[in-house]
């Protein structure tokens, strides 16, 4: 959805994509180079089975090898595992196309050789057929559902913890690991589970997907699976898992034999299908009781051998990233960031505005001859003009790729109604958030007078996301308009947490000026933020924002799961990460007062489809299109308010 001055190219909506998966396994390797890899390999394509693909022969992979070659018997030791990859490889039907050797990974310290583990790396790719398909670990708790343990490939009367997550944390390897005898039933039951992930079906204008969820058993064994879909999820699990072979219990939940786990809503009709592939049964289901409510309970032959809360056991597992957060990351927010985890329930989207109309335009060339212009503007370092010429192409405007090169070189706006100033970071950011962008529209005489002009014209709108909400403001197009004889008043700081802060939370629609936002306030939706210097601050933080909130120019602001700002709790901000830079009153967008021109630093550009939102199975409203009509989430409308504006002119 793309077109430049110089060729105008159709447009078409695709769900196609690509998709990618690793496997490596190097405590596996210390006890056995053969075994471990094989079980690269399983890992590898259990990771990629959640992701619709073309076929199984499709897949390519690249090898990465880090071995002490050169070490006694380590050569050796390669020689076997790179054997092994190759027999397996040839069974399952795939093939390496490329890869790297580091075979010199030994040092001496002190008189003594210190090798670094032999490790493989596998990194597989394949055509993704269907995008919007692609299933995630996030437990869905669909009234009905159950969750479904396939174990293939492997003997499946036995459970070794040999190379196994647990033998680590006991700093141990152990004596046996895993391993796949039969990669047969590895590429048999990969073509099942993909078939049944493609067999989604509609029920009116709803589709009803077959497998909801889905999580590979390679690191940490069962036990770490299920509880990894409950915390993704936020949900409750009952679990009850027979044991026919009376393997030890910490075997049982820990072994990484091969195998898989899956939320599906008839687990019949899959076992039925894995009948004398692999393995395949009913171990229990997810409920939607949420975050501090939700519990864990697994029985193993009927005895209740864990009954925890949810969010106890989910801060266990976020341990070692709060430890390592602690060097990168203020320890305020650290602390808001676990309670915030402690309350957290699903979050309560809220949409009164409809948005869905005709979009079958799009495949009309001659449709974009005579729609309205929008520049899509980069500097040297941008990296979202593709998504922004996508949504304002769906939305009915012609988009330009226009560099500030353009510009320099006597490109004119004259012919545009609108301008996106594009996110990423522009110079690298290397003399601060967009000041290097502003500095080359600011300090040449001519650009600075083709973008004064732009804004001065009562006909146009202008639109900037992250970096280019950071240049809006550099150039003072957003602020306080009583007060800008010397320069800005509104500014984008380091973020409070101290670090780049990359997410999907809620934010809600304040009534604002904003004419992209009209008829969309007090909505509560879903956003993306991706910023390391997204703080709103200002010359004169009292004045300024107070005059900003009486001229209706604080247009979007964070919320936490329930749709509630600071306001509502008598605060001066939300707590992290709901407020992900720490912006006094969790502004997140602002507007020039006539509301023509628009910078807000979350994403709407790349939230525009429902398959692009991170909870995008939870939310009701992505089934309101049917099988002909393109995905469209709720902030479409935004988009399509600035192409009703242009067309209205009223202007």
């Amino acid at each position: 959805m793309w077109k430049t001055e110089k060729e105008k190219q159709h447009i078409s909506v695709e769900v196609v994509g690509g998709a990618v998966a690793l496997g490596e396994q190097p405590i596996k390797m210390l006890v056995n180079p053969e075994k471990g890899a094989r079980m690269c390999i399983a890992e590898t394509i259990m990771n990629l089975i959640w992701a619709p693909i073309t076929n199984l022969k499709d897949v390519k992979m690249s090898g990465n090898w880090m071995w002490a070659a050169k070490c006694p018997g380590e050569g050796a030791r390669l020689v076997a595992a790179v054997s092994a990859l190759c027999l397996g490889l040839c069974e399952i039907g795939c093939a390496i196309d490329g890869g790297k050797d580091s075979l010199s990974m030994a040092v001496t310290a002190q008189g003594e050789v210190v090798k670094s583990p032999g490790t493989l790396v596998l990194s597989a790719y394949a055509p993704c057929t269907n995008i919007t398909k692609v299933v995630t670990p996030a437990l869905s708790a669909m009234p009905g559902s159950k969750i479904v343990w396939v174990r293939c490939g492997g003997d499946r009367t036995k459970m070794r913890l040999g190379g196994s997550a647990l033998a680590q944390v006991y700093s141990q390897i152990g004596d046996e690991c895993p391993d796949i005898e039969h990669f047969s039933e590895l590429a048999e039951t990969f073509r099942i589970v993909q078939e049944t992930i493609e067999d989604d079906h509609w029920e009116g204008t709803r589709r009803q997907a077959k497998v909801l969820a889905g999580h590979d058993i390679s690191d940490g064994g069962l036990l770490t699976a299920i509880l990894e879909m409950a915390f993704a999820g936020n949900v409750s699990i009952d679990i009850k898992i027979e044991n026919p072979h009376q393997f030890p219990l910490l075997d049982l939940l820990f072994a990484e034999e091969c195998g898989i786990l899956l939320e599906v809503i008839d687990p019949e009709e899959l076992i039925q299908k894995l009948d004398g592939v692999a393995s395949c049964h009913v171990i229990g289901s997810a409920s939607a009781t949420y975050g501090p409510e939700g519990h864990v309970r697994i029985h193993v032959d009927n005895e209740l051998v864990i009954d925890e809360k949810l969010t106890e056991l989910r801060e266990e597992w976020e341990l070692i990233s709060d430890k390592l957060g602690e060097f990168q990351t203020d320890l305020k927010c650290l602390e808001e960031a676990k309670e915030v985890r402690q309350s957290c329930e699903k979050t309560q989207y809220k949409c009164d505005f409809e948005w869905f109309y005709d979009t079958s335009f799009i495949y009309d060339h001659e449709y974009f001859t005579t729609a309205p212009r929008v520049a899509i503007i980069r500097e040297e370092g941008s990296n979202g003009d593709r998504e922004m010429a996508s949504v304002f192409s769906l939305a009915g405007f012609a988009t330009y790729d226009v560099t500030m090169t353009d510009i320099l070189k006597g490109h004119s706006l004259e012919a545009y109604r609108g301008v996106a100033f594009v996110g990423g970071f522009s110079y690298a950011d290397v003399l601060g958030s967009a000041k290097g962008w502003a500095a080359g529209v600011l300090f040449h005489d001519r650009v600075s007078r083709e973008f004064e002009n732009f804004r001065s014209r009562p006909d146009t709108f202008s639109f900037g996301v992250c970096n280019g909400c950071q240049l809006m403001a550099q150039l003072a197009w957003i602020g306080d308009e009583t007060d800008q004889s010397s320069g800005p008043t509104v500014f984008l700081d380091e973020n409070e947490c101290g670090r780049f802060e990359s997410g999907f939370g809620p934010v809600k629609i304040e009534k604002s000026a904003s004419i992209m936002l009209s008829g969309m306030e007090n909505s509560i939706l879903g956003l993306w933020s991706s910023h390391g210097e997204g703080r709103f601050t200002y010359r004169n933080p009292t004045v300024t924002l107070s005059n900003l909130k009486s001229r209706g120019q604080i247009a979007i602001r964070f919320c936490d799961d329930r749709g509630k700002t600071s306001a509502d709790y008598g605060t001066s901000k939300l707590s992290y990460p709901w407020n992900p830079n720490g912006s006094i009153d969790d502004v997140a967008a602002i507007c020039s007062s006539d509301g023509r021109h628009l910078a807000m630093m979350p994403h709407a550009d790349r939230s525009f489809l429902t398959w692009q939102w991170a909870e995008s199975r939870d939310v009701t409203w992505n089934t309101r299109a049917d099988q002909n009509t393109v995905a469209i989430a709720p902030w479409i409308r935004m988009f399509r308010n600035a192409f009703e504006w242009c067309k209205s002119g009223k202007n």
